[in-house]
């Protein structure tokens, strides 16, 4: 695949997105009603919209913990999904198990109703987007966690933000079979990892790299990966992602590693602007306000 400036504008919009995901809450000008609901509305199931730009009916708690996971920052109220992310993360976590790859630290999806968040992100809005932690706490492997244990310990980054390197003391040999059983399975779209965590699996898998073609290289995931379930298929108000294309490690993961790139990370070089909210679907203003 060859780069032109044409598709180069995409991805570094793709980047000034990510870095609105460490604005402060207080950087929110209106509340947030979505985030104002505890508990999923009665409707049948459905994820309504797209990613960034939807909701979640009649949505399933994931449970505190079983084989092979444990729930983490359950403070936050975002252990909601379509009940079909529920049964991918207990048969990837159980996979998990199986392997000897130890227990999935899992954090956030989306809130009871979807929605947009106040903070964080701007996906998880339909109930098909997981936040999975790349390191394992001893603790979590041991026994079951407290809820300020939860709420409070810390994930290892594997890469550095700011100077864009591998953090090779921090890395787990384990983290690409994690990533290859996710990516095998045909529910999952996409994997969302930080470049040079990427790169490193591109380096380590040779010329087996089929595998990593849903793994995308997106700014800011440098403690988690990131899980994207494809649409249900009995959803009909659920917009889809095409497919990925082109080399798994080629021209597309090679931009973050540009001239151009590190030009836009120094601000010598112009971003896009960050596009303006639009209107959730009409479907949302039901699910918000059902019983």
């Amino acid at each position: 695949m060859v780069l032109n400036r044409q598709s180069l504008l995409i991805v570094p919009l793709a980047a000034l997105l990510a870095f609105s995901l460490t604005l402060p809450a207080t950087a929110q000008q209106p509340p947030n009603p979505w985030a104002e609901i505890d508990r999923p509305s009665s409707q049948p199931s459905a994820s309504i919209g797209s990613y960034t730009n939807g909701c979640l009916a009649g949505a399933e708690a994931m449970t505190l913990r079983g084989k092979g996971f444990q729930l983490m920052r359950t403070g936050r109220n975002r252990h909601f999904a379509h009940p079909d992310t529920i049964r991918f993360l207990k048969d990837f976590s159980r996979r998990v198990a199986r392997n000897q790859l130890g227990r999935l630290q899992i954090g956030d999806m989306s809130m009871p109703r979807g929605g947009p968040f106040t903070f964080g992100h701007r996906s998880h809005q339909m109930g098909l987007d997981i936040d999975i932690w790349y390191s394992q706490d001893w603790r979590a492997q041991q026994r079951p966690l407290t809820s300020w244990e939860r709420d409070n310990i810390s994930a290892v980054p594997l890469a550095d933000e700011q100077e864009h390197r591998l953090l090779e003391e921090n890395w787990d040999t384990r983290i690409p079979k994690i990533l290859r059983i996710a990516s095998e399975d045909e529910r999952v779209a996409r994997i969302f990892v930080h470049p040079t965590i990427k790169r490193k699996m591109c380096a380590l898998a040779g010329d087996d790299k089929e595998w990593l073609r849903k793994v995308r290289p997106w700014w800011g995931h440098n403690y988690h990966f990131h899980v994207r379930l494809a649409c249900p298929g009995d959803d009909a108000n659920c917009k889809p992602q095409r497919p990925p294309s082109g080399d798994p490690c080629g021209a597309d993961l090679d931009w973050w590693f540009s001239d151009e790139f590190y030009a836009m990370l120094r601000g010598e070089a112009p971003t896009p602007e960050r596009p303006k909210p639009r209107p959730l679907p009409q479907q949302c203003q039901q699910v918000l306000t059902a019983p």
